[in-house]
């Protein structure tokens, strides 16, 4: 994935005419949010050094939802949670007497991101929205160790640990009334692109 673009299509966004005239109507104050991002920015760095070792890495995404509060119909914040998992399985660079490759272990690896965020409507109109979004937080890792044959090698695995976690993005929402789809770009935790559902309560109107 070319970051280059990603991050040169972000900055593209902010010269819209930003806070465009909503269309008459009361605003919804509350909105909850769940995708699936693709290719998010998460640790694929091996737990071994050198080139004795060699890795594949099934990743399979991340899932995220989110809440947000909007103070008026273009400025709100909140608070996101992405859930990354993925396994890798490691080898030894090398064949052993039967001409095949040593199985090492394979990492069952996951992230738990716990973010803030602010959300911007650049243009909101009934039926389409663009929006600029950037997330801060931490991130929590868990790691298990299966198919392991400690008896050939030592692993070590570190301590569950945390990160910084966040995200830019820019996205769209198409829909009539309460319920969405979005497409959003970025670079971060909830990936390079996704997909997925916005809710907007009718109760939060005013």
């Amino acid at each position: 994935m070319n970051k280059k673009f990603i991050i040169l299509f972000l900055a593209a966004t902010l010269c819209l005419p930003t806070f465009a005239q909503q269309e008459a109507g009361n605003f919804c104050r509350h909105e909850i949010s769940i995708g699936y991002g693709f290719h998010p920015v998460s640790g694929d760095e091996s737990l071994f050094s050198g080139g004795r070792f060699g890795h594949d890495i099934d990743q399979v995404g991340a899932f995220y939802g989110a809440y947000t509060y909007f103070f008026n119909q273009h400025f709100g914040i909140g608070g996101t949670y992405c859930y990354d998992p993925r396994i890798i399985q490691y080898w030894y660079q090398g064949y052993n007497t039967n001409g095949a490759q040593t199985q090492v272990c394979t990492l069952d690896e996951s992230s738990h991101s716990l973010m803030s965020h602010v959300k911007i409507n650049t243009v909101s109109k009934k039926v389409f929205t663009h929006y600029v979004k950037v997330d801060t937080g931490l991130c929590f890792w868990g790691y298990k160790l299966t198919e392991y044959h400690p008896e050939m090698f030592e692993v070590e695995l570190p301590e569950q640990h945390c990160c910084f976690a966040w995200q830019v993005a820019t996205g769209i929402e198409v829909g009539y009334g309460p319920i969405a789809g979005f497409l959003q770009c970025g670079i971060g935790m909830e990936g390079n692109f996704s997909l997925g559902i916005r809710y907007k309560f009718k109760n939060g109107t005013k």
